[in-house]
């Protein structure tokens, strides 16, 4: 059964996702989720800002299978045709797995924005259960950020049928889906680590 807030009992049911199953380009390779900040690897610290809001919290990976079990049980990973086709591919599995536990949604984040806290994932959480059903983004500093959002499990049918018509923009979607945003400041929250001097791993 899916586990939810104490205080949220009778609210919609939302479980998280860590999107982590990139192929790492811009870091040579490297896997992301797995490159150290701060001396923590990046998914350590999405993960401790958003299991305070959510439980339980899936991991989108492609690879390291073994060392993301120690931050979570819960993997996923693209199907087999959608391999390495980005985050949308990443975003369809977690709603899959989301939807076969009884999930009504997923609270989702990339792993490269180690600066994200339990605030901006609450604020995702309360906008979504004033209107369920309605996918929620983040606005901030002018821009919308699609890939810190709430989507139901609903929309799972949409993101494969835009996958299978080799669409992978993510704000097309959450467009698509009519998402509504919410208000983060500052943006800094949102700095993500694009490479491996950025996040001093080696």
């Amino acid at each position: 059964m899916p586990e939810m807030m104490a205080d949220e009992t009778d609210k919609q049911t939302i479980a998280g996702l860590i999107l982590a199953g990139g192929e790492g380009r811009r870091m040579g390779g490297a896997d992301k989720g797995l490159v150290e900040w701060q001396g923590r690897p990046l998914v350590a610290w999405v993960l401790d800002a958003m299991t305070p809001v959510v439980s339980p919290v899936w991991i989108s990976a492609n690879r390291s299978h073994d060392r993301y079990r120690g931050y979570s049980s819960r993997l996923v990973s693209d199907a087999a045709e959608l391999r390495w086709q980005g985050p949308m591919a990443g975003l369809l599995a977690g709603l899959q797995a989301a939807a076969s536990e009884g999930f009504d949604a997923v609270l989702v984040s990339p792993c490269d924005t180690p600066g994200v806290t339990p605030e901006l994932f609450r604020a995702l959480y309360r906008a979504y259960q004033a209107a369920p059903g309605v996918p929620v983004i983040v606005s901030s500093g002018g821009r919308q950020h699609p890939l810190h959002g709430v989507y139901p499990v609903s929309l799972a049918t949409m993101v494969a049928r835009r996958l299978k018509a080799g669409d992978r923009r993510v704000m097309a979607f959450a467009g698509a889906a009519g998402a509504r945003s919410v208000s983060i400041e500052p943006e800094s929250l949102l700095d993500n680590i694009n490479r491996l001097e950025d996040g001093k791993a080696y």
